[in-house]
């Protein structure tokens, strides 16, 4: 019985470390930056989370393989989230268009989010700085 007990504790936490490994080893990749816009889902029930589409148009496309934005390899949406007491101030930030999402990013991968940029810095720096 205790056996039985400790593979079912052991499991889910080998499980989470193989999850938790692949996700550093995807961070490994070069960063690229992409201009979101943001958008309202019309959910009002979803918490507080920005609601973000790259906009390939202001986005330097020169950091990617032969200048072209991969378009088709990012997703249309992305949804940030964020703590309730950051929320009206970096909304106003993301409808006033100087927003970027940094991504960890492979062609043979999925990007993938590690930092949102605000003003040319990480967001968390920019919601520290006093009002």
């Amino acid at each position: 019985m205790k056996n039985k007990i400790a593979i079912l504790l052991v499991l889910p936490i080998l499980v989470l470390g193989g999850y938790m490994l692949y996700l550093n080893a995807m961070t490994k990749f070069g960063r690229v930056e992409v201009v979101v816009q943001g958008y309202d889902p019309k959910d009002f029930l979803s918490g507080y989370y920005l609601y973000l589409r790259p906009d390939w148009n202001e986005t330097d496309c020169t950091q990617f393989a032969d200048g072209v934005c991969p378009q088709k390899e990012f997703d249309e949406t992305f949804t940030f989230y964020i703590r309730r007491e950051h929320s009206d101030k970096l909304t106003q930030q993301v409808n006033a268009g100087v927003v970027k999402l940094v991504f960890s990013y492979s062609p043979q991968h999925k990007p993938l989010i590690v930092d949102m940029l605000v003003d040319g810095k990480s967001y968390l720096e920019f919601v520290r700085q006093k009002k």
